[in-house]
């Protein structure tokens, strides 16, 4: 049992432990979800003892259970930093706070476990004599475990992080550009993180209302790049010359040999001086491709005609982030977002060349 739940947090480490600044809020729900699965399944194992043909399920259940409470204690441990220096921030006004923010937060657990003591040895007392139905226990800790996941639902709700990871950068961005295509205005509002934060997913589920564009990769390798991009090896020269200009490089590229639309996505290097503003660049450049190609009006009938009409994308896409870029860093930033804090999920390559 132990042994389950030592090697589940190290592995868990392992895979997820780059991501959890960026999905700070679903790790920490995932976090309240861990412990209570982890809870109901130690409850559920004493209860096959009595029945011999699920006996054998009792250690894998308690093992389970264990592993359920280690992933709670990772993504919980990992998330709760971020949340104090938030509040410190918000509290306080300064990160210097921290220290007290995590002081009274030691504090606020030791109140609310003996409060929690108190009102679980009187239930104990009251429903304690044996004559409570098995329905009654079931339906009470079912409704107490949802209060807690409800709870926390709505808490972390409140938290209304200032810096765009992935689904509130492609949210803005989005927003961005219907905005400016629909009004055609030189003010862009887009929404600020109070009001985003009431509706960012709190799931790991996967996102059905994202508008149908062509696939975006960020931070691709070299060899990935150059092999499904268009450019020749003469052309990718000229470049790679732009990344000591912008410090990313972008192109259309293609998932199979044969480039036919279907297969179309946009490619995204970056060097290693690429700063947050300019991952954030990056995808605003990105996006604005993918519009480009979803509303290009040319049919490719064979792969000469679709380089074409890919080179003719990416050159409207450069004049048009030109133009729109310093407007939606402004629009960001009257909205409350924190550009220099931009951290999205990439692929985790950089392009380094002497």
């Amino acid at each position: 049992r132990d042994g389950c739940g030592m090697l589940a947090s190290l592995l868990f480490t392992s895979y997820a432990a780059s991501s959890f600044r960026r999905n700070v809020k679903r790790w920490k729900y995932f976090a309240d979800v861990m412990v209570d699965i982890g809870i109901t399944l130690e409850i559920v194992a004493p209860c096959v003892l009595s029945s011999p043909a699920l006996k054998g399920w009792f250690l894998p259940l308690i093992c389970l259970a264990n592993v359920c409470k280690a992933l709670c204690g990772v993504a919980a441990g990992a998330c709760s930093g971020a949340f104090q220096l938030y509040w410190s921030n918000n509290l306080i006004g300064t990160q210097d706070g921290i220290s007290e923010i995590s002081a009274k937060n030691g504090a606020q657990r030791t109140v609310m476990g003996g409060v929690g003591l108190v009102m679980a040895g009187l239930l104990a007392k009251c429903l304690g004599s044996g004559h409570v139905s098995m329905v009654v226990w079931v339906g009470l800790y079912c409704a107490l475990t949802s209060v807690h996941l409800v709870a926390n639902w709505w808490s972390l709700k409140l938290v209304a992080l200032d810096w765009l990871n992935s689904w509130r950068l492609h949210f803005i961005v989005d927003q961005f550009l219907r905005s400016v295509n629909e009004t055609n205005t030189d003010h862009v509002v887009v929404s600020n993180p109070m009001e985003l934060s009431r509706i960012e997913p709190l799931l790991f589920l996967p996102e059905l209302k994202r508008r149908k564009l062509c696939p975006i990769e960020m931070g691709v390798s070299f060899n990935r790049f150059a092999r499904m991009s268009h450019h020749t090896s003469t052309s990718l020269q000229s470049v790679l010359s732009q990344k000591q200009k912008q410090n990313y490089i972008l192109s259309v590229g293609h998932a199979c040999r044969k480039r036919v639309k279907q297969k179309r996505r946009v490619l995204v290097a970056f060097s290693p001086e690429c700063s947050n503003k300019d991952v954030a660049k990056a995808y605003l450049h990105a996006c604005i491709v993918g519009h480009e190609l979803a509303s290009t009006s040319k049919e490719q009938r064979n792969d000469v005609e679709e380089i074409e009409i890919v080179k003719e994308v990416e050159v409207k896409a450069e004049n048009k982030l030109t133009q729109l870029f310093p407007l939606f860093e402004m629009s960001a930033s009257n909205a409350g977002w924190n550009l220099d804090r931009t951290e999205i999920s990439n692929q985790g390559y950089e392009i380094c060349y002497e």
